[in-house]
């Protein structure tokens, strides 16, 4: 299980619409960067890599990142049943992503990821699919992807990313996580929890805000890697958009309901029923 999987159990769902309503979405703005694709698999955890990347890039100094899930993919696939050839491949995409990425770092100007290092992410982000759901079906990236990457990366706004005090990539919520089989966000960025999406539509259905319910619950119950203080706001970033769609905790959590919801939150996560 993952936090995905358990925001998608029907109980869980029905608890979620009963109690925790979603906050009324009134953000409008045409698409800016339309998928070039009428597939567009991976093209989200490829910009989830890029998105750090460039994170990372803009708060030098206090950001706070942890493996790739790329490399724990390679270290499963080292302890299973791939071929020699395959973990070559392998570990060849994670050691040119690597070189890509600290030659990105080094560089003094302030600039995006560019063509080389978009094509390192597109394929960090096939490696991933071992991880989340065993599979492995690595392919060429195409152009058009690439493009499509860059139209979204070229929407970011830096100013919308930069922490004052806090910076996690990829951020995970200690003992909390193992709660659902393991939980990651996109960004921490000083008391605010960051989601990117890549879909083409600009709405918050139940399933994006019941995430980011999770989110916020496994932060209260665990904390976000150790770092001090409480989320406040919870965001989700709509790469295609260039919009970054800002939610205050208190905008859909009552304060006076959050001790009840963390304790179903925690018998359901557990399959116990609430007594």
């Amino acid at each position: 299980m993952s936090l995905s999987t358990f925001v998608e159990r029907k109980d869980v769902k029905e608890y979620l619409r009963l109690n925790v309503p979603t906050p009324w979405f009134e953000v409008r703005a045409e698409i800016k960067a339309p998928p070039l694709r009428t597939s567009y698999g991976g093209t989200g955890t490829a910009f989830d890599y890029l998105l750090r990347f460039y994170v990372e890039k803009l708060n030098p100094s206090i950001a706070k990142k942890r493996r790739w899930l790329a490399e724990e993919s390679v270290e499963l696939l080292d302890g299973g049943r791939a071929s020699s050839s395959t973990l070559k491949r392998v570990r060849r995409i994670v050691e040119t992503a690597k070189d890509c990425q600290i030659s990105y770092l080094r560089s003094k100007r302030e600039q995006k990821p560019g063509t080389e290092l978009i094509r390192a992410a597109a394929d960090l982000a096939q490696l991933d699919l071992v991880y989340r759901i065993g599979q492995l079906d690595l392919r060429s990236i195409k152009p058009a992807m690439v493009e499509d990457l860059g139209n979204m990366l070229a929407l970011v706004q830096p100013d919308d990313f930069k922490a004052k005090r806090t910076c996690v990539l990829n951020p995970t919520f200690g003992p909390a996580s193992l709660l659902v089989g393991g939980a990651d966000a996109d960004l921490l960025l000083d008391d605010t929890l960051i989601d990117a999406k890549a879909s083409k539509h600009l709405e918050m259905g139940r399933d994006v805000f019941n995430q980011i319910v999770g989110y916020y619950c496994l932060s209260c119950i665990g904390g976000v890697d150790g770092c001090r203080g409480k989320v406040k706001s919870v965001c989700v970033y709509y790469a295609r958009y260039g919009v970054l769609h800002r939610m205050p905790v208190d905008s859909f959590v009552d304060s006076r309901r959050l001790s009840g919801l963390l304790r179903w939150f925690k018998a359901a996560a557990r399959g116990v029923p609430e007594m």
